[in-house]
């Protein structure tokens, strides 16, 4: 997969875009800049179709062009802010060729749209040159109009380049970036089926990593996807509604409710939720972000006291008094309502092996020369509760086993 980008316009002399409240050609790199980061992360190939300096227009629009038509592009999309003579022109538009109504244009330009900006729609943009001359599918996308102040107000309210830049990656994510093989999960299954299959990847990440005792895990994907059928995880695969939080993937916007330390609750509007391609890669998220979060630039990791923790008692409760949920009765809920009632600590054992009939398992600590060092290591086991014995083997027998 290999998209090009197109900050649009110089950023001085011949191809300068717009000026009014904002810049246009600085903020066309500020929100394509970001948006080559996102696509890189998703393992896109991105190529920089970026020009800062020509001697004409024209020789501008050329070089973007060749750059593009070098490789063999999956799309080719020029960034843009409007402007209009009279500073009235508001809102969002993308031009494609022919005005072909392509899905993932009209979701850019939905997308964008839904953060309050008026939708103009997908247009046809043939007599544009990147669009007429790019051989790959391209689209140009108008932001808003930098010459007018609610736009202006509003792009820099919601976050200005990285909101745009996460709108746009969202809009091209279900058919330009998501993996092709997440297709082969079901998920309108019964809940002891959701269980088993939650179960399985937690416990495979836990004998894998050890960060999230699976038995917690499948409890916190019930609890929070309403066993798999909630919105997020019909619409984002998204199993435990981990917000944005630096996450530089897809993300779905749906409000969050949220609950006060008086037990009243509030909702917050066009909260931005981390998005997947499918159950398993939100199973195996959640617990990366649990290893992972930090709320003071890495020196401590929030989650600490669970990363690793093998009583699920204690691992909810770490969870609650963590800020995991605001939910003043999470831990509870996730060991009575679910953990004890459904026994997910069947997941918490690893698959034994039986040795067969005339052999065993064995565990070797360590062999010495010295007695005295033999029993010093003996000494050093007991302090951590290991009863260790001392024998001494005739090295020159061969042990059968």
């Amino acid at each position: 997969m290999t998209i090009g980008i197109n900050c649009g316009h110089t950023i001085g002399g011949a191809g300068y875009g717009a000026v009014g409240l904002i810049k246009e050609s600085n903020h066309t790199r500020l929100v394509g800049y970001a948006l080559m980061e996102k696509l890189k992360a998703a393992g896109v190939k991105v190529v920089d179709c970026t020009i800062d300096e020509a001697n004409t227009q024209a020789e501008y629009l050329a070089a973007a062009v060749a750059l593009g038509n070098r490789e063999d592009l999956d799309w080719f999309i020029s960034l843009h802010f409007n402007a209009s003579a009279a500073h009235t022109g508001q809102g969002v538009e993308v031009y494609t060729y022919e005005g072909r109504q392509y899905q993932d244009a009209l979701d850019v330009c939905s997308n964008i749209a839904a953060y309050g900006f008026k939708n103009r729609g997908v247009k046809a943009g043939t007599g544009l040159y990147v669009i007429k001359n790019t051989k790959a599918k391209a689209m140009l996308i108008e932001v808003c109009f930098c010459d007018n102040q609610a736009d202006v107000d509003l792009y820099n309210r919601i976050g200005g380049a990285d909101t745009i830049a996460q709108a746009i990656f969202n809009g091209i994510y279900d058919y330009v970036v998501k993996p092709e093989d997440m297709s082969a999960e079901k998920h309108d299954i019964p809940l002891e089926d959701f269980m088993e299959f939650v179960g399985e990847v937690a416990r495979q990440d836990w004998l894998d990593r050890k960060i999230m005792l699976p038995s917690v895990v499948v409890a916190q994907a019930i609890k929070e996807s309403a066993r798999g059928t909630s919105e997020l995880a019909q619409k984002a695969n998204a199993l435990f509604g981990i917000k944005k939080n630096g996450w530089t993937g897809k993300t779905y916007r749906k409000a969050a409710t949220e609950q006060r330390s008086d037990g009243s609750y509030y909702t917050v509007d066009n909260t931005e939720w981390r998005s997947y391609g499918s159950w398993k890669e939100s199973i195996l998220d959640h617990n990366t972000y649990i290893a992972e979060r930090s709320t003071d630039g890495g020196k401590t990791l929030r989650y600490g006291p669970v990363i690793g923790r093998e009583e699920y008692v204690l691992a909810c409760q770490y969870l609650q008094d963590l800020g995991y949920a605001t939910s003043l009765t999470y831990a509870e809920s996730l060991i009575n309502d679910y953990i004890e009632k459904y026994n997910l600590t069947r997941f918490d054992t690893a698959d034994d092996e039986i040795a067969p009939e005339g052999k065993l398992w064995i565990v070797q600590l360590g062999a010495y020369k010295s007695r005295n060092n033999a029993e010093s290591f003996i000494r050093k086991l007991e302090t951590m509760g290991v009863i260790s014995m001392l024998k001494l083997y005739d090295t020159n027998e061969e042990a059968s086993m």
